[in-house]
């Protein structure tokens, strides 16, 4: 295992607790994908994260704090699971770039209703 591959893992995490979906056999992937490749390509045609995000989490995204949040936390698990290692961010990047998103100056409640979303 590389540290590359760890973040493609940690990538995967990621996205398996924005969208409560296993990696494979969901019913809901084509033939063939997995849940990276349902994820890339949902948001390829869409550029929105409606459809991708467990929808037991529409309530809270009417906040717009927390859905630009969430989105940022999207993009980065996409960069995680890039096909091309030498794409993908350090695990130094990704804390900080986390722990960027979580900041809320407006707001407490966004911040923490998001860290306890990716904390479940």
């Amino acid at each position: 295992m590389s540290k590359k591959s760890d973040v493609y893992s940690y990538g995967v995490l990621l996205l398996e607790l924005i969208c409560r979906k296993k990696v494979l056999d969901d019913p809901s992937f084509m033939e063939g994908t997995d849940l990276v490749g349902w994820v890339t390509c949902t948001w390829e045609k869409t550029k929105g994260i409606d459809g991708i995000v467990d929808s037991g989490l529409e309530e809270e995204l009417l906040d717009s704090n927390l859905r630009e949040q969430v989105e940022k936390v999207l993009l980065m698990a996409l960069r995680c699971t890039d096909k091309h290692p030498g794409e993908r961010p350090t695990m130094r990047e990704v804390v900080n770039e986390l722990m960027d998103t979580c900041k809320d100056p407006d707001t407490k409640k966004s911040s923490q209703m998001l860290t306890r979303t990716f904390t479940l």
